[in-house]
């Protein structure tokens, strides 16, 4: 229900500066305590020392390293990006800068393109997150969340790239 309203309040009319808003108030928040709750859960598995001949030790060392990565990131967004950004559109339209801009775009493309490969690598170790039925329930939804903390990153991701990435691009080809 939620992703349905957002996805409608995004095909409106929507400012750089209140899409900033609307990615750090419902989407980083939301991916960060996912991010925590996926570490704590896992780390959970992993200490129970029933899990040690499942996927669970290949998925723990990418994992960690990826969440981090994304941690990272959604900090540079708010701290340093979306600041930016924001000053960008309460300026005169013919105020930007060109190579700055095409820096950001470049960034963005680069880190969500880490992401989504990182996602689909762990899709593979977790078979798609396809569930064994001999599995116990805690490892049952713990790769449930994995899916779910997927699908959140892609929507965010979606959005950057539906909405960001537009604007930066147009403001990199004016200038060339």
């Amino acid at each position: 229900m939620r992703l349905n309203f957002l996805n409608k309040w995004l095909d409106g009319p929507l400012t750089l500066e209140g899409l900033c808003n609307l990615i750090m108030v419902e989407h980083h928040p939301i991916i960060l305590e996912m991010l925590a709750q996926s570490k704590h859960k896992l780390e959970i598995l992993l200490h129970s020392g029933k899990y040690h001949t499942t996927l669970l030790p290949q998925l723990s060392r990418k994992l960690f390293s990826i969440n981090k990565e994304i941690e990272q990131y959604i900090h540079s967004e708010q701290s340093y990006f979306f600041p930016y950004l924001k000053k960008q559109s309460n300026q005169d339209p013919s105020y930007n800068e060109p190579l700055l801009n095409a820096h950001l775009l470049e960034t963005m493309q680069e880190k969500h393109e880490l992401f989504v490969k990182a996602l689909q690598h762990q899709r593979k170790i977790v078979n798609n997150y396809m569930i064994k039925k001999d599995w116990d329930t805690d490892l049952k939804n713990y790769i449930n969340h994995l899916f779910l903390l997927e699908k959140k990153i892609l929507f965010w991701i979606d959005v950057e790239k539906k909405k960001i990435y537009p604007y930066l691009v147009k403001t990199t080809q004016q200038h060339e």
